[in-house]
C-alpha cells in the first residue's frame, strides 16, 4: 500500500500479528529482499517494511538522502500507521537508518535488530571509494558501478550455488535512478559514527552476520553484539551481506528466536461460557 506523508510517499507491506517489526532493506535494493523471510516472521509479528525514499515503488525525489533523513521518513510512517513502539531492523544501509533512529528516538523502540552492517563512521579510505563512486555515476557511469557492486552483496556460497541471485539483485538495483544512488552513498559517506549509542541502547538487540560477508565482516558483528548491553550475535553460515535472500531459512529462525523470547504472543484468556 502506499502511505502518504509529508511531502513524499512510501510503498509499505504491511501484514502479521503481533509486535511491529519494521525491517529497512540495503543498497540499492528495495524491500523486496524481505519477500524470502516475510511469511515466517508474520507468524510472530506485525511486519513493516517499506521501500525506503528513492527505491522500490516510493517516491524518488532530487535532494537529501542523509541517513538522518531516512530515519525521519519512519518515524512518520510509524505515526501514520498508528505504532507507539516497535522493533526496529535494517540491513547495510538499512542498519545505518536504524540507528540514526535509535540514537534520537530510542523511547519508540522496543527492540533492535542490526543485519550486516556496521555502527563506526567510514575511514578515510572508505569516503573516498564512496566519493569516487559519485563522481562516477555522475558521469554517467551508474550501470558499470553497480555491475561491480552487486556481486559483492552475496558470499562466495551464494554465487556458486544461486548465481540467479546476483540477476535479481541487479535488476533491482536498475530501478534507482543515478540522484538517488550519488544521493545515498553522500549519506553513508557523511554519516556520524555510532558507536556509542550502542551502549546506550538498553534494549533487546539482535546481530545477524553473514558468515562470508566482505563488506561487513562477522567481527565487526561481533563486536557490535558485545558493545550492546543486551545483543546477541547470530551468524549464518554460506551467507554472505544479504542472508534475507541467500539463506532465507536460518535467517527466518534467527529473526523468530529472539521475537518469542523477547515479545512472545499474549495467552488467549477464553471465559468459561455460564451455566
Amino acid at each position: 500500500m502506499r502511505i502518504e506523508l509529508e511531502g513524499i510517499a512510501l510503498e509499505v507491506e504491511d501484514h502479521g500479528d503481533g509486535v511491529p517489526v519494521v525491517l529497512l532493506h540495503g543498497f540499492p535494493l528495495s524491500s523486496e529482499t524481505w519477500t524470502p523471510i516475510r511469511t515466517a516472521v508474520e507468524q510472530a509479528a506485525r511486519l513493516i517494511t517499506p521501500d525506503l525514499r528513492g527505491f522500490g515503488r516510493s517516491d524518488k525525489p532530487q535532494g537529501d538522502y542523509a541517513m538522518e533523513t531516512l530515519a525521519g521518513d519512519v518515524l512518520r510512517l510509524a505515526d501514520r500507521l498508528g505504532v507507539e513502539r516497535f522493533v526496529l531492523g535494517g540491513h547495510s544501509m538499512g542498519g545505518y537508518v536504524a540507528l540514526r533512529l535509535a540514537a534520537s528516538h530510542v523511547e519508540r523502540l522496543a527492540g533492535l535488530i542490526l543485519i550486516d552492517t556496521r555502527a563506526t563512521a567510514d575511514t578515510p579510505e572508505g569516503k573516498v571509494r564512496r566519493t569516487v563512486a559519485i563522481e562516477r555515476i555522475r558521469r554517467g557511469e551508474a550501470a558499470a558501478f553497480l555491475d561491480e557492486f552487486i556481486p559483492n552483496l552475496l558470499g562466495e556460497s551464494t554465487r556458486g550455488r544461486a548465481p540467479r541471485l546476483a540477476t535479481e539483485l541487479r535488476a533491482l538495483a536498475a530501478e534507482v535512478p543515478d540522484h538517488v544512488l550519488a544521493g545515498c552513498l553522500a549519506g553513508m559517506r557523511d554519516r556520524p559514527d555510532g558507536v556509542q549509542v550502542l551502549s546506550t541502547l538498553d534494549l533487546p538487540a539482535l546481530v545477524i552476520t553473514g558468515q562470508e560477508d566482505t563488506l561487513a565482516p562477522p567481527e565487526v558483528a561481533h563486536q557490535m553484539a558485545a558493545a550492546l548491553p543486551r545483543g546477541r550475535l547470530a551468524v549464518i553460515p554460506l551467507a554472505g551481506h544479504t542472508p534475507s535472500v541467500e539463506r532465507p531459512i536460518p535467517t527466518a529462525e534467527a529473526i523468530l528466536a529472539f521475537l518469542r523470547e523477547h515479545f512472545p504472543p499474549s495467552p488467549i484468556r477464553i471465559t468459561p461460557r455460564r451455566s
